[in-house]
């Protein structure tokens, strides 16, 4: 599967790795600022439960401060923070009910494991594990000793 494109401001700040046309990246990095969205409208959906929307709000303010969310993604980052809620509820399931139920198996205990997997999938696209932000190779920091590239 091939590597998602990287954006161009954030190949010219990794001092370009790559060794692109810095011109053609400095076109493109000038197109993609031109393309951003507002970010003013990230608020949890009125659907989300309390607990949806309370993690949608943590999550909310720690894209935002480095700028990986926009008022596009609201849906998907609900839908991330949905499935945690479920997880947690069916968490609460198996606890109460216990690992058997009837002689068989908590039927909760699959249902966890599939919102497990939707939530690593949302999270993953959201930047939200240690090695999706690897992937996206943020730097915080920037590089200042490229400032002379610009």
């Amino acid at each position: 599967m091939p590597t998602p494109t990287k954006p161009a401001k954030l190949q010219l700040l990794q001092g370009n790795p790559a060794k692109k046309n810095v011109t053609e990246l400095k076109r493109r990095a000038e197109r993609e600022e031109k393309m951003k969205m507002s970010a003013d409208h990230v608020i949890p959906p009125s659907w989300l439960d309390k607990t949806a929307q309370e993690e949608f709000k943590r999550v909310a303010d720690l894209l935002l401060e480095v700028e990986l969310i926009n008022d596009a993604d609201v849906a998907h980052l609900a839908l991330y923070c949905d499935a945690y809620s479920q997880y947690l509820s069916f968490k609460r399931q198996v606890k109460q009910k216990g690992m058997w139920v009837d002689g068989k198996p908590n039927p909760f205990i699959l249902r966890m494991k599939d919102t497990a997997a939707q939530m690593r999938s949302f999270a993953s696209d959201l930047g939200l594990s240690p090695s999706a932000r690897a992937r996206l190779a943020i730097n915080l920091e920037g590089d200042n000793d490229d400032d002379d590239d610009f």
